[in-house]
């Protein structure tokens, strides 16, 4: 029977195996198309043999859209995948066979609104097939509805065929059929009867003809889409519209010279306005935040609307690159200072910077490796007017300055004596230990500094006044302070910081720490003088090992691994030498912890800052549920990790955006 079903928070962390189930499910049985399309006429969308892209079709008020160029094609180049031979690989059937229909149901569940399952355009699609949501904002109740168009040329006995199954399944689930002549065509309109716990979609309709498909969740968005057919479009289309045009058009520029050199498949490609999609999102994973700050109102009103679109394009199975993303995100400045945005957009200060050379201190164990050129000292004080309309009221200079006055607090001065001292480049790594247990994962955060000396004041002078911290003796010269949350009284220094605000335990639930221990130092290079990081880690013992190494000039050996260099050469060679983020990532290793918990069933319960994240936002939701999974089936991660290739991303900064580009090798 069709079923529509409302989304389970508790299965996101499952929700790239059950894509890979679905795209390799689908993509085995489909007959590949005799020509390629080049990137750059996919992005513009041009006509071809009188068939009008869908791009041509929707309106420029769409707030997103997904499209696959050719279906058969992409289908094709998904078996020659990494994902494609993991789905495919004797190991991962007994988990395959247990997740077909599973997988089916919960993409359905996420945004399938329109009676079209992925199933469904693998077998009917003989072309591009493309899903768009639009934006109703005076509808309330439905404030925005999805389409799906597929080329079916030349399989219109099979679409029949799925249109049929389509009906009987609708009205298996108490769903009424009425048919309407439009344009010389037959809409079929089909008024859907919800069940307790499902989505909320009123319509479902469909109309089919000898060369596409067209199905939406609203029957006004399907003879909108007719009329355009017909020449008689109201307003612009999507393809017309120059956020779009200029999005797509870099982004098919520098996937050319890759696509053109690698005999690479374009996979898809995309395009988004941030915050309209944003909101479509929630509506779809039927997020409440209650009486909560409303995010995304929070961060339009702060000047992050300045973010217009986005948009990329992916190509897969390449002779170097398994998949590769190449994006760009529209900001146009708006303002003339040198900050570019208004309000907290102003946080947004990347810069960009040579690549460089990955710290010799990063040790060999480390999963991802990531670096960040950002104005902290700017960032920071351009967050004042956000902090303040989440609280609802002027908190933040009084915040400030009771960390500098307050007797009980830490006395330091925030302006004066610690933004100074920090400098523009933050590094992120993460790794994890085995056996993998709820504690395996680590991250460590590294700032570089202009002024140690300052630094190391600030942080003894915040560790004196914590209660939960102390000084371990374990490096000579070098000050690591833990903390270990409740190991001595239950008041803290944040709740020393909130209850001078006037914030006390009746008018604000404080939510539980991220990490219940950490530990944070200044440590000075001692074979490169001047060379000093702020170091904060979520396990002490990485802390420990990371002082030590840099202390003794020891080298940790990240950069001489093959693998690593390997992804450095790639970052080089798509052109990130002044980049403004840069990340490689050892996806084995990444992996390894998060899987082995998800095989046994704890993955939501390990202390990392990501569950930690994941189980305050979902908190109050599923308490108690089944594993939707079932992925005590999953084959041990030695048994599948040849189709874990290593792979990197790099932001550059432009005058009005951000480029993006993201690759696993072969």
């Amino acid at each position: 029977m069709y079923r529509l079903t409302c989304v389970s928070t508790s299965r996101f962390q499952t929700l790239l195996f059950l894509l890979a189930l679905a795209f390799g499910l689908g993509g085995t049985t489909l007959r590949a198309q005799d020509a390629n399309e080049n990137p750059v006429a996919g992005a513009q969308g041009g006509a071809a043999g009188g068939y009008v892209p869908a791009i041509q079709l929707l309106p420029d008020t769409l707030a997103g859209l997904l499209r696959i160029p050719n279906v058969p094609d992409f289908c094709q180049a998904w078996q020659k995948t990494h994902l494609g031979n993991l789905v495919n690989d004797p190991a991962m059937q007994p988990f395959v066979d247990a997740q077909r229909e599973r997988a089916e149901n919960y993409l359905d569940s996420i945004d399938n609104r329109v009676g079209l399952k992925p199933q469904d355009l693998y077998e009917i699609a003989s072309g591009e097939a493309v899903a768009a949501w639009l934006p109703f904002p005076k509808d309330k109740r439905r404030p925005f509805s999805m389409c799906v168009i597929a080329d079916t040329r030349g399989l219109r006995g099979k679409a029949d065929e799925v249109l049929a199954q389509i009906d009987t399944d609708l009205k298996t689930g108490g769903a009424t059929r009425n048919d309407v002549d439009y344009r010389g065509q037959v809409v079929r309109v089909y008024t859907t009867k919800p069940k307790p716990g499902q989505l909320k979609i009123e319509q479902i309709a469909i109309t089919l003809d000898d060369s596409r498909i067209i199905a939406s969740d609203r029957d006004s968005v399907v003879t909108g889409v007719l009329d355009a057919i017909a020449g008689e479009m109201k307003g612009a289309s999507i393809s017309e519209l120059p956020e779009f045009r200029d999005v797509l058009t870099r982004s098919s520029r520098a996937m050319l010279e890759p696509f053109t050199a690698g005999n690479s498949t374009v996979a898809g490609e995309w395009f988004a306005r941030p915050i309209q999609m944003g909101r479509i999102l929630r509506e779809s994973f039927q997020v409440d935040r209650g009486n909560q700050v409303d995010i995304l109102k929070l961060i339009e009103n702060q000047g992050f609307d300045a973010l217009k679109a986005a948009g990329g394009i992916l190509a897969i199975a390449g002779d170097r690159y398994d998949v590769l993303h190449r994006g760009f995100v529209l900001a146009p400045p708006t303002t003339t200072l040198p900050s570019k945005y208004e309000k907290a957009a102003r946080m947004l200060s990347f810069f960009n910077a040579n690549l460089g050379e990955i710290p010799s201190w990063v040790g060999q164990d480390a999963a991802t490796v990531s670096r960040i050129r950002l104005n902290i000292e700017d960032s920071f004080w351009a967050s004042e007017s956000m902090v303040n309309e989440a609280f609802g009221d002027e908190i933040f200079a009084p915040m400030i300055e009771g960390i500098r006055d307050d007797t009980d607090g830490p006395q330091i001065d925030l302006k004066k004596n610690v933004l100074p001292g920090l400098g523009d480049e933050v590094i992120l790594l993460t790794d994890n230990t085995v056996p993998a247990d709820v504690h395996s994962e680590r991250m460590l955060v590294a700032v570089r500094l202009r002024n140690a000396k300052a630094i190391q004041v600030a942080v003894r002078k915040a560790m004196e006044v914590e209660p939960d911290a102390s000084k371990i003796d374990v490096v000579p010269g070098v000050e690591v302070w833990r903390v270990q949350r409740g190991s001595e009284s239950d008041a803290s220094f944040e709740a020393d910081i909130f209850g001078d605000l006037g914030f006390d335990e009746e008018t604000v639930e404080q939510a539980p720490p991220l990490l219940d221990h950490w530990a944070i130092a200044v440590v000075e290079d001692g074979k490169v003088p001047g060379d000093s990081y702020l170091m904060f880690s979520s396990h002490p013992e990485l802390l420990i090992e990371t002082v030590k190494r840099i202390r003794k000039g020891e080298s940790g050996g990240f950069a001489k691994l093959d693998e690593v260099k390997r992804v450095v050469d790639a970052l080089k060679d798509l052109g990130a030498q002044e980049v403004s983020l840069s990340r490689i990532a050892r996806t084995k290793l990444s992996l390894r912890a998060k899987y082995e918990l998800l095989r046994e069933g704890k993955l939501k319960d390990s202390d990392s800052v990501l569950a930690s994240v994941i189980r305050r936002v979902f908190k109050d939701e599923e308490e108690g549920e089944a594993d939707p999974l079932d992925a005590a089936k999953l084959p041990p991660l030695s048994a599948i990790e040849k189709h874990l290739p290593e792979g990197g991303n790099f932001i550059v900064t432009e005058k009005d955006g951000w480029s993006l580009s993201g690759f696993y090798l072969k």
